[in-house]
């Protein structure tokens, strides 16, 4: 028998370093997940597309990264992976309390692989849909979250699977929401909604917020809805109901967003785009049209209301438009004993499962 040919041996070198490294990559994949918590997916009805952006990323993934993690929230995973009885009551409790330390430690993982996408690769998915990493402690479940659609002639139509109705022209619709609309809300609520914080918040507004009020704008000529946000003590928006009100709210509270034009189409509502309170068509701009300032005073209050989004509120911490508006019999803030939102709403996100 001839002796194999120096190109077939070296084939065959090829191939036995190939399995040596595959074996190789395994055992130090298998020690990693040995000291730190593995990924279990639930994906839902997530578009596959979104599914693989976030696998990959997850992949890319080191929790001994120095560039992603501290050393103490490395050893803070490594801890949860081999006393999660132990640690994950803890974290929990310091979660229900609000402390920052633990907030910041159950969201970090979340935080860090939303970072890691390229900005435009996550705007294509969001905030259509979510993905949350919710900490349960040897394991982190990678949750993904759909807003359902419908298509029609004129688009795509996005609505919460609950599907919340508003009446219009003494009919039901249910509360739909066309892309320029959903983008423009997201501005209104929060300042950085592409981040993991941010998203998750958006998300869950119109996934689970269930009131919607009708409204006329425009000199009362054209339908839409107005809707609110949770004022949450200890967080921004509950700076908004404490300036606004001139004292702390005694329970429920919400803050008013906006206004929506809608077209009814095929069973909806279809918000069409978002009008902050004070632009044209909206009562807080009829405000100020009969508050007798002279002109000039006019246009500085109007050019005010053209930027009164939730980063300029932030940056400012101005809210005395909002005070004046409600001060002159247009409620900017609300307090009910109505739950607004469904019961598992949360102003931010907790990241953990039992």
């Amino acid at each position: 028998m001839s002796k194999p040919s120096e190109r077939k041996r070296q084939k065959q070198k090829q191939r036995e370093r190939l399995v040596a490294r595959r074996k190789h990559e395994g055992a130090k994949r298998r020690f990693y997940f040995e000291k730190f918590p593995s990924f279990e997916y639930r994906t839902n009805n997530a578009p596959e597309e979104f599914v693989s952006l976030v696998k990959r990323t997850v992949r890319e993934l080191d929790f001994r990264d120095s560039r992603l993690f501290s050393v103490r929230e490395t050893a803070f995973l490594k801890e949860i992976k081999k006393r999660p009885n132990d640690v994950m009551p803890m974290l929990m409790d310091a979660v229900e309390k609000r402390t920052i330390p633990a907030l910041a430690l159950s969201t970090m993982v979340g935080d860090r692989i939303i970072r890691m996408i390229p900005p435009d690769a996550l705007r294509r998915w969001i905030p259509f849909h979510d993905v949350q990493f919710l900490m349960a402690g040897e394991k982190i479940i990678v949750d993904f979250r759909s807003l359902e659609q419908a298509r029609t002639k004129n688009g795509i139509i996005y609505f919460s699977r609950y599907r919340p109705t508003v009446e219009i022209e003494e009919r039901k619709l249910v509360v739909g929401w066309s892309k320029h609309a959903i983008e423009r809300t997201c501005e209104r609520i929060v300042s950085r909604w592409d981040s993991y914080l941010g998203l998750g918040d958006v998300f869950a507004f119109f996934h689970q917020c269930r009131r919607f009020d009708p409204c006329l704008l425009h000199n009362g000529r054209d339908i839409g809805f107005t809707f609110y946000d949770i004022c949450a003590e200890g967080f921004f928006s509950g700076l908004i109901a404490d300036q606004v009100l001139g004292r702390k709210p005694d329970g429920l509270c919400y803050y008013r967003v906006g206004y929506c034009p809608v077209v009814i189409e095929s069973g909806f509502a279809k918000a069409t785009t978002l009008l902050y309170p004070g632009y044209a068509g909206t009562p807080e701009y009829g405000l100020i049209l009969r508050s007798g300032h002279p002109h000039l005073r006019r246009s500085e209050v109007i050019e005010k209301t053209s930027v009164m989004t939730r980063k300029t509120l932030e940056a400012t911490g101005d809210f005395s438009l909002m005070k004046y508006f409600h001060d002159g019999g247009i409620a900017q803030v609300i307090e009910s004993k109505d739950e607004f939102y469904l019961p598992h709403f949360e102003s931010s996100r907790s990241a953990l499962v039992e």
